[in-house]
Order: structure tokens, then C-alpha cells, then sequence
């Protein structure tokens, strides 16, 4: 052996406990059972690495064939739990008053058909029961009364002559469904702290 040359220290085998002197610097495995072993794991990796992204790739494919109703649909559900299982959880409905419903909505002061520019504006959505926002359509004369307490004449004068047409791409509504999914997250963290 050469002067000043130091030994390879030993290393831990990756597959197997065993220390053991390498004879090069790139040696990882004690033996060439370990080292069959350790390609067989690597060659498994690689391929599950490879599923997964063709799975990936897959799943993009086919969330981009989706119509953009596809995309409203789920933008709205999210912006809907927002209004009625966190910003307006404690209020009772906006329409009638009650606090007993078989099931909670977040009915819309315009509607989406025919203000669908409105669809995900939170002066424009609000906590309703079942039988005023589908057996009532809406119940808008006390739906409004209620809404000019709950935000003042003047957004509600807004809502109502807002008339500017907008269609929403798949960007926005990402977008929209990100920030309510975050703001419902971070209305939750608070109840819970309280």
C-alpha cells in the first residue's frame, strides 16, 4: 500500500446489516447477492416511479377533456360549503328566519341563471333552508329585506344592477376553489380554537 493513502472505511451494506470494507467508492453492497437484491429493488422503484407518472399524465388528459360545467359545478359545491358550513354556520336562514331545516343550502340572492357572473359572489350567496331556497324559489322579498340588514342598501343596490357579463375559465375557477377551500380551512382552525 501506497503512503498516505488511507483506507476505505467500512460501510453499512444497503440491503443487508452487514459492514464491509468497499473496494471502490462506489461500492454500496457487501456481496453480489446484495447487489442483485438492491438492482432488483431499484428496477421495482423505477417502475412504480413510472406508473405513477403515466397515472399522473393520464389523470391530466382526462381532467382536460372535462366540459367547463364540470369545473363550475365544483367550484360552486366548494364555494357552498364555504357560506354554509363556515362563514354563515351560526346565522339562521336569510329568508325566513328559522333554524331548523332537513338540510341547509347556500341559496343565491340573484340566481345563477340569471346573474351566472354572480355565481361565486359572497354578497350574493347566503345561508337558506331547504324549503325557502327550492320550495320557495329563493323566498326573495324576505331574502332581500333580510340581506339590506345583513350588508347595507348599498351592496345589495350593487348586486342588483350588476349586469356585466363574465365567463369563467378553468384558470379562475381554480383559482376561486384554492381561496375558499383555504378560507374554510382557516374558519375551522378558529372555531376549533375557540
Amino acid at each position: 500500500m501506497q503512503k498516505g493513502v488511507k483506507p476505505p472505511k467500512p460501510k453499512k451494506c444497503r440491503i443487508c446489516p452487514t459492514k464491509f470494507t468497499p473496494r471502490n467508492s462506489l461500492q454500496i453492497v457487501c456481496s453480489p447477492t446484495c447487489a442483485i437484491q438492491y438492482a432488483k429493488k431499484q428496477s421495482e422503484r423505477k417502475k412504480k416511479q413510472s406508473e405513477a407518472s403515466a397515472r399522473r399524465e393520464w389523470n391530466k388528459r382526462k381532467a382536460d377533456v372535462k366540459p367547463l360545467k364540470h369545473w363550475e359545478d365544483l367550484t360552486q359545491r366548494v364555494v357552498n360549503d364555504y357560506i354554509t358550513k363556515g362563514r354563515d354556520v351560526n346565522e339562521p336562514c336569510i329568508s325566513c328566519g328559522t333554524w331548523e331545516t332537513a338540510q341547509w343550502e347556500a341559496g343565491h340572492f340573484r340566481s345563477r341563471g340569471a346573474a351566472s357572473h354572480l355565481r361565486y359572489n359572497e354578497d350574493n350567496i347566503h345561508k337558506q333552508c331547504n324549503n325557502c331556497n327550492r320550495h320557495l324559489s329563493s323566498n326573495a322579498i324576505n331574502y332581500r329585506i333580510n340581506l339590506i340588514e345583513k350588508i347595507g342598501p348599498e351592496r345589495v343596490m350593487a348586486l342588483e344592477n350588476d349586469n356585466t357579463p363574465h365567463r369563467y375559465t378553468r384558470v379562475e375557477l381554480d383559482v376561486i376553489r384554492a381561496r375558499y377551500r383555504a378560507k374554510l380551512r382557516e374558519l375551522k382552525k378558529l372555531s376549533e380554537a375557540a
